[in-house]
Formats: structure tokens, sequence, C-alpha cells
């Protein structure tokens, strides 16, 4: 019982001309995370690593390079969802954990430019997590399967 409450939780989502705009959050919230990610990846395979000021100052220097790549990684996963749209819902757990810890500082020093854009990436991912997004997505494909089969 609990496989279908989750499988229903991860996959469903809600229907109509509407759900073009969770799309479209998909696309715009993927493709912030790929354009901050790309110059780090890119930074790694060229043998000079980049380390995030801001994980320096929340877990310290001694992991400053393989946790800003861990979370990196994640990201880049999940762009990769909200693109594919397979596993949504989980993909924006990560995007209001991830601009949470960004967005807050950033309101708290005063930096409202960049805070409150990070905090539009929150509310999209907050909206994603809540709603999902079957539209053009494999999560819809994966839903329509449970309901045939």
């Amino acid at each position: 019982m609990t496989n279908s409450k989750a499988a229903a939780f991860l996959f469903s989502g809600t229907k109509g001309r509407g759900t073009y705009a969770f799309l479209a959050l998909r696309l715009v919230v993927a493709a912030f995370w790929l354009h901050s990610d790309i110059p780090r990846w890119v930074a790694l395979t060229g043998g000079s690593p980049e380390a995030n000021g801001l994980v320096r100052h929340l877990f310290g220097a001694a992991m400053v390079v393989p946790l800003t790549y861990f979370f990196t990684l994640l990201e880049t996963l999940a762009a990769i969802s909200f693109i594919f749209g397979l596993l949504t819902r989980l993909a924006g757990v990560w995007g209001v954990i991830e601009f949470t810890i960004i967005g807050v500082p950033l309101l708290l020093i005063g930096n409202l430019e960049q805070g409150l854009g990070i905090a539009l990436l929150f509310s999209a991912s907050l909206v994603l997590l809540l709603n999902g997004s079957p539209t053009l997505s494999i999560d819809g494909m994966v839903a329509k399967r449970l309901k045939t089969g």
C-alpha cells in the first residue's frame, strides 16, 4: 500500500492546459542550474576545481571542494530530472533545500537583487514539489502506465 501511495505522490499531477506553466518552471530552473554548474565541471576537468564560498562558510575550509562538487552533482542531476520530467517532485525537494540555503543568507545581508532571484527559484521548486509536472514528462508517462496497468 505504501508503494502505491509513494507512486501516486511521485507521478501524479494536475492536468489541463495550465500544466504547460509547470513545464516552463521545470525548464527555467533546469537552465539556471546548468548555467551555474557547467563552469564548475569545466574547471574540474581542466584540473583546477572551484571552491564555493558559501560552502566554505557553512562547512569549513577542509571540505569545501568535495562538498562543492557533491552539491554540483546534485544540482546537475536535479536539472536533468527537471528537463526530462523524471521524479520532478524529488528534484523539487532539492531545489527547495538548496535555494533556501543560498537565499536566506543573501536576504539577511541585504543583497536583495540576488536574494529575490533565488527566492523566485525557491518558489518555482516549491510549486513543482507540490504539484508535479506531468506534461511532456517521463512522470506523466509512468502515471499513465500505473493507471492502465
